[in-house]
């Protein structure tokens, strides 16, 4: 366990004393935890799994890699689902399928482990280039259209 906290936390680019500080412990406290000195009790082993974005069974070393997905930095929990909902439903359908394309290839990524293709930014980039023509080719088509 004390690899896989360690590895997580560089990962994330935090210090010890970020950790300590994020989850109300000692600075000695954390570094027993990535000494193996000590083991965090089970609340605070599931703090820090929900915190880094991945399992407890990764932290406890019985899964192999990190979710693909946690180097996206979303908080799932913030993601506010209904407004979520709201804003897709507003795009126009070829948006929509830009969207859901996207989606789908980002999925097939993550579970491949194909971290480049999540990670580069290359694809988020081509998406809003191609939402923003969609967009503007609509508008421009909705301006002609109440021209004549």
């Amino acid at each position: 366990m004390k690899n896989n906290i360690k590895a997580i936390r560089e990962h994330k680019g935090m210090t010890q004393k970020d950790c300590a500080d994020a989850f109300g412990v000692t600075l000695r406290a954390w570094q027993t935890y990535e000494q193996g000195v000590s083991e965090p009790k089970y609340e605070m082993l599931c703090r820090i799994a929900d915190f880094y974005g991945v399992t407890t069974d990764y932290l406890l070393g019985r899964e192999p890699a990190v979710n693909p997905l946690a180097g996206l930095n979303i908080d799932v929990k913030a993601v506010d689902s209904d407004k979520f909902i709201e804003t897709y439903e507003k795009l126009p359908e070829t948006a929509k399928q830009i969207f859901i394309d996207t989606m789908l290839k980002l999925s097939e990524a993550a579970v491949s482990g194909n971290k480049e293709y999540l990670y580069n930014g290359w694809t988020t980039q081509q998406l809003h280039a191609e939402l923003d023509r969609q967009l503007k080719a609509e508008e421009t088509a909705k301006e002609k259209s109440g021209a004549s």
